[in-house]
């Protein structure tokens, strides 16, 4: 047999602008068997059905849909059917009933629930009516028990559909008339719609809600509007009448916002109010958290006087990070101890929390204690982890453990409905249609099944979904199937000619996508290792397809060239390259300290962002896994504990 190709190893590739999943088979230079060709026989046929079955007559939909009565696919078809015939009230009923729960049954049951709606046929609507969070279908099951139950019981939920941040259908204002006519709609009820809509919600209804609002509090809405454009307002002398408590709702959102534009000025505002009673505690508390935290990450000095200030009860994760961060910029060892220690017991008991704890003993000359404590974590599989483990010269731990199931309950799995469905869906390339079926699966299974379905998922080559059936479950400890070597061989060839370390990219692509090769972030990312379109561009230095980005082999290319790049433009740090390549090049560099050398775990610790926080810890705890599922006796965390980051005073 001739040796394959990069892309026939891989399994995968791009054809006409979409991911086609090529199953083994496909790729070896073997005979077809017959039931392998009757398989592909199969798809091709469902294929040319689909497009076809919802305007076909039903001679020949009966056709289609007996000569392939054993694909698993088939009930697809009979749903597109049923779709162009809804007044077959009875077959999709029996049809809802015997694929309740899975992908085919909401599009079918919304469509043909509103094509009842439209005919008044309450009855049946109620009775296949699911709970759901489609407004419009909600808002017709409250019209039609309008009908039969008294409307105090109907009015609460009518009250929540109504006061939310967005527009709702058109199909709810009967609904809403009829409730606003039982005198319903009150002014705390459209005041509490106003706060939803104006701190983050649909902004456009403000002007309507004013409407509604009595004629003199409609001056309130105004206040939001004009705070919710330009949150510096709140600070002038006259904007505020103070006729109405109310007005702290909008200063207490103006400040908030406020005071990460312009601290000096939220500061010098919250004087002239800081004793003003008609602020709610909540309305207090809202503030304070918001000035502790906004000033902590800029590094500010008064951050101090605000951190203490939030009760110990309010301490989370997000305010205890900034307090201690805002100390460790000062290196300000015995105050990060006395922080530590004042936490609740629970947040105390945090792997970055011992660590830093450790740290502080450390650097007051406590170090058997600290000992103690870095041994204690050593043993965990994390960024703190790993960190102790360096800092007391112990390799790092593992702790490997398979999921506790046998070859048998895999293989049953495999004859499992949703799986062939997957299965198929994968083969014609469907990944959206694939991934439904298989969260089905998930949703409806019971813990064993779901961890069967994590190594099921692994044989077939679909990774992401085995790391997120075990995530699912809660099940950390399997390293091969949480951290699998995909693409290994395409990862090694593309990795050793961009000059970079193959495990660094397979920990880059494992954070990215859990190797999702058709993954699309909200910010246009493509592919494998999340690559952006302008960076693909510069990178192949020509304008690049989206399509391509899709192809594993090409995002494999252009993601361990952009490594190899950020590199070099961060002198070998693979620390600040691996930080640019979330946060973008330009922008890690304004966090490089300029007057001093900090630590590296500080310096990682304080960056700005959480999202690239918690990223750059995620990929150096990866990169560790990889070196050594990559047989590289190489301890990544090594360089970090003597590393410094910036540049020293002259």
């Amino acid at each position: 047999m001739l040796k394959r190709s990069i892309k026939q190893r891989a399994g995968w590739w791009l054809t006409l602008g979409a991911i086609l999943v090529v199953p083994v088979w496909l790729c070896a230079d073997e005979p077809i068997d017959e039931e392998t060709l009757l398989r592909s026989q199969q798809r091709e046929q469902f294929l040319h059905a689909e497009l076809r079955i919802g305007s076909t007559n039903r001679a020949q939909a009966e056709q289609w849909l007996e000569q392939l009565a054993d694909y698993p696919l088939q009930p697809y078809l009979e749903q597109r059917w049923l779709e162009g015939r809804l007044s077959a009230s009875d077959a999709i009923e029996r049809f809802l009933t015997r694929y309740q729960g899975t992908p085919m049954d909401w599009p079918l049951r919304k469509r043909w629930l509103l094509y009842l709606a439209q005919r008044r046929s309450a009855e049946l609507f109620l009775a296949n009516y699911r709970p759901t969070q489609d407004a419009e279908l909600h808002c017709h099951a409250l019209r039609f028990r309008l009908e039969k139950e008294a409307p105090a019981q109907i009015w609460p939920e009518v009250r929540e559909l109504w006061t939310v941040g967005v527009s709702q259908p058109r199909a709810c204002d009967p609904l809403f008339t009829r409730w606003r006519d039982a005198g319903q709609m009150t002014p705390e009820v459209i005041w509490q719609r106003v706060g939803k809509v104006a701190d983050g919600g649909q902004a456009n209804l403000l002007p309507y809600l004013r409407g509604l609002m009595p004629a003199r509090d409609q001056y309130l809405v105004d206040l939001w509007i004009r705070a919710r454009r330009n949150p510096a307002v709140v600070a002038q002398s006259n904007f505020f009448p103070r006729r109405d408590p109310r007005e702290r709702e909008v200063l207490a959102y103006g400040l908030r916002r406020l005071i990460w534009r312009n601290p000096d000025q939220a500061l010098s505002t919250w004087q002239r109010f800081a004793e003003d009673p008609h602020f709610t505690e909540t309305q207090r508390q809202m503030v304070i958290r918001a000035f502790a935290v906004a000033l902590a990450s800029r590094g500010d000095e008064r951050a101090d006087a605000w951190m203490v200030q939030v009760p110990v009860e309010h301490m989370d994760d997000t305010l205890a990070h900034w307090r201690i961060a805002h100390v460790l910029k000062q290196q300000d060892w015995p105050r990060v101890q006395q922080l530590i220690e004042s936490m609740p017991a629970e947040l105390q008991q945090s792997a970055a929390w011992q660590y830093w704890l450790a740290r502080a003993l450390e650097q007051q000359g406590q170090q058997t204690q600290a000992d103690v404590l870095w041994r204690a974590l050593a043993q965990r599989r994390n960024y703190y982890g790993f960190m102790a483990a360096s800092r007391l010269g112990l390799p790092p731990s593992l702790s490997h453990r398979p999921v506790p199931v046998t070859d048998g309950e895999v293989a049953d799995l495999g004859g499992h409905p949703s799986v062939q469905r997957a299965q198929e869906w994968l083969a014609l390339g469907r990944m959206t249609e694939a991934r439904r079926e298989w969260n089905h699966l998930q949703r409806t299974a019971d813990e064993q099944t779901k961890l069967a379905s994590a190594r099921l998922a692994a044989q077939m080559q679909w990774y992401e979904r085995s790391i997120f059936s075990l995530a699912d479950v809660g099940f950390w400890d399997d390293i091969e199937l949480r951290f699998p070597l995909a693409f290994k061989e395409e990862m090694a060839e593309f990795a050793g000619k961009a000059e970079v370390d193959p495990a660094w990219a397979m920990a880059i692509t494992r954070r990215e996508s859990s190797f999702m090769v058709d993954a699309n972030s909200p910010v246009g990312a493509r592919g494998l290792m999340q690559i952006m379109p302008d960076t693909a561009n510069y990178i192949a230095r020509q304008p690049v397809q989206l399509g391509q980005l899709y192809n594993p082999i090409t995002n494999i290319d252009y993601g361990t060239n952009y490594l190899n790049y950020l590199m070099r433009r961060n002198d070998g740090n693979l620390l600040i390259a691996t930080a640019s390549y979330n946060a973008g090049y330009g922008r890690v560099r304004q966090w490089i300290p300029k007057d001093e050398a900090v630590p590296a775990d500080i310096w990682i610790e304080t960056i700005p962002f959480r999202e690239t926080r918690e990223y750059v810890k995620a990929v150096m705890a990866y990169y560790q896994i990889y070196n050594i599922r990559m047989d590289q006796p190489v301890d990544v965390f090594a360089p970090l504990v003597g590393m410094r980051i910036g540049q020293a005073k002259d």
